[in-house]
């Protein structure tokens, strides 16, 4: 599997198999990046809570991260497209450093969301660096396959972070947690220096504030997806752990270890029937995983309901993010992959902004079951406009 050179402001790749150097150190940066993130998504809202924070406030620290990200996105697909893409990632991981450390000191609410928004604006930019990064290792026709695999770097980290997080943080501390954290992205920052990625300056910088510039118009249809999963996905990270200690479930940790297990073992085998069998045959099912997770933990009444849905999740996630993240990616030339992969991150980045907000104020008002049976609702719009509108797409070629 081989890429050919690119050049003219962008990185020179030349041709090369999937795993070489780089693929491998951006897949390893991936991991650290992901467990980090993964650690404070399910952390800080329980941290939030003990420290007196309202279910609104709750549900707007989950979603500072995504909305300060969101801010970036217009300019973060020009950065990658236009700028030194390695110094761009030091930069990145560098700010993304300094919040952390911030979050090792923070004792009160404004704090948290103080270095949780600067974390989001840094992520904004490098979300869509590393995607970009690993996605010049791919070739056109194994997209979806390339992104499997990177994604194991997500996988794994969602796998190992909740099994350490919260023993960890329930024995020597929240802020503790977050030291770990700092020294991952210490690893990170240093394992930039054995990446070598050659730059050519583009005779002229191309920034604009246009839309046409900000977002790959057709990679919206896929994005769109990825914004209605999302705003059901914001409501679980934002209030998951707290609904269950509710409910007195303690070890509610296992919920995002299981569905990190299920994605890592079912993404490879969803990803090649994807390539095999299409897109649409596997997306819709995945889809309908979502609605029936979503259902079992609006009823949930002991540990074993949060097993079942976690199951049901992870075998969602392992085929809907990469299938639609490639179908983002594939309807882009190489010189635009930047501004494609910033178009998925966009819909994430809206959806778990909407969906953590709105589930906080619909938590004060109808409490937390209600939520997540409401929280249904954008997966079974996406999934039937995503069916008719690709159908109706194929009709027309």
């Amino acid at each position: 599997m081989k890429v050919r050179e690119q050049s003219v402001g962008k990185m020179v790749t030349k041709d090369r198999t999937i795993f070489n150097r780089m693929f491998v150190v951006i897949m390893v940066i991936a991991f650290f990046n992901y467990n980090s993130s993964t650690m404070l998504s399910i952390t800080l809202p329980k941290y939030a809570n003990e420290l007196g924070a309202s279910a609104q406030a709750v549900g707007l620290l989950a979603g500072i991260f995504a909305m300060c990200a969101l801010l970036m996105r217009p300019f973060s697909g020009q950065i990658v497209d236009n700028e030194n893409k390695l110094v761009m990632l030091r930069v990145c991981l560098s700010v993304i450093l300094v919040s952390l450390f911030g979050l090792t000191v923070s004792d009160k609410y404004w704090m948290l969301l103080v270095f949780r928004g600067l974390n989001g604006f840094a992520w904004g930019v490098g979300s869509t660096l590393m995607m970009t990064l690993a996605s010049s290792c791919f070739s056109a026709t194994n997209m979806a396959t390339g992104i499997g695999i990177y994604g194991i770097g997500q996988t794994l980290a969602r796998t190992v972070a909740p099994m350490f997080a919260f023993p960890f943080a329930n024995r020597f501390g929240y802020n503790n947690l977050y030291y770990v954290n700092v020294a991952l992205m210490t690893i990170c920052l240093l394992l930039t220096f054995f990446l070598k990625i050659e730059y050519t300056p583009p005779q002229k910088r191309k920034y604009s504030i246009k839309l046409k510039d900000i977002v790959y118009f057709p990679a919206i249809l896929p994005a769109s997806v990825i914004l209605c999963n999302s705003v059901t996905k914001g409501s679980i990270n934002a209030f998951l752990v707290i609904y269950a200690l509710d409910m007195g479930i303690e070890n509610i940790g296992i919920y995002f270890t299981i569905q990190a297990i299920t994605v890592f073992a079912f993404r490879p085998l969803v990803s090649w029937l994807s390539d095999r069998f299409g897109t649409l045959k596997v997306l819709i099912p995945c889809e309908l995983c979502i609605i029936v997770a979503m259902l079992v933990i609006s009823s949930a009444q002991s540990v074993l309901y949060f097993i079942i849905a976690s199951i049901l999740m992870g075998l969602a996630l392992a085929g809907e993010q990469p299938i639609l993240m490639a179908e983002c990616v594939k309807s882009a030339p190489s010189e635009k992959r930047g501004s494609a992969s910033n178009t998925s991150y966009i819909g994430v980045d809206v959806g778990v902004f909407i969906g953590s907000n709105i589930a906080g104020f619909f938590v004060a008002y109808a409490g937390y079951k209600n939520m997540f049976l409401g929280m249904t609702i954008p997966v079974i719009i996406a999934t039937i406009l995503y069916y008719v509108l690709v159908n109706k797409r194929k009709k027309h070629a």
